[in-house]
């Protein structure tokens, strides 16, 4: 299974939002999810909503995991520095995520979201949770 069909088919709610991963810039503690900018992501001061952002920060975190380990994680904390807002004119927010520590119980990741204007939207660390029972089947 191609690592487009893996993303899709993991999470109904990315598809939802129509996040889709870079497949070329994919490595291992590294990946990029990408987001067309849609018109219902805006909030009523003309700029795309903060939960965007957030979203694709911790999907971003988790795919940077997820393509080198088959198990799931599980978000327990999740920070968010909002850098610049994403104005009407943008057509898509490209998140980078690294992975920085994966431990046996934890993985944090650090995740930059650049609004495709050579401005970053935001930035973010998200903490995972390794979920018990789910065996690492890469190592």
């Amino acid at each position: 299974m191609d690592m487009e069909e893996r993303f899709r088919r993991e999470n109904a709610f990315w598809q939802w939002m129509g996040f889709s991963i870079d497949q070329l810039a994919a490595s291992e503690g590294r990946a990029v999810v990408m987001v067309d900018v849609r018109p219902e992501f805006f909030q009523h001061q003309g700029v795309v909503h903060g939960g965007v952002l957030s979203a694709l920060i911790d999907s971003a975190g988790a795919w940077a995991f997820a393509l080198t380990h088959q198990e799931s994680l599980r978000t327990i904390n999740l920070a968010v520095q909002y850098l610049s807002p994403v104005p009407p004119d943008a057509l898509r927010l490209t998140a980078a995520g690294t992975v920085v520590r994966a431990g046996k119980r934890i993985v944090i990741a650090d995740v930059m979201v650049s609004r495709g204007d050579g401005l970053d939207a935001a930035r973010g660390q998200v903490i995972y949770s390794r979920s018990p029972g789910h065996g690492d089947r890469s190592s």
